[in-house]
């Protein structure tokens, strides 16, 4: 897991989730959903982002070459 910092933007870079993984976050469930829940609460813990910030997630899926390759 990458963690990006600049500023009040925080970017969490979790590649290689199943579509399993995907549907248990839209829920907030599930093993991703707990990592990005501690990753922030731990930035929360040291003082990086204010206590009451909320995390807005973006889910960004890697199209299929259209060759086929």
């Amino acid at each position: 897991m990458a963690v990006t910092q600049k500023r009040n933007t925080i970017v969490l870079e979790l590649s290689g989730s199943s579509k399993d993984d995907l549907k248990d976050l839209q829920y907030g469930e599930g093993k991703l959903f707990k990592k990005i829940a501690s990753a922030v609460e731990k930035l929360k813990d040291a003082g990086e982002v204010d206590e009451e910030a909320q995390p807005v997630i973006i889910v960004v899926e890697k199209k299929k070459d259209s060759s086929g390759w």
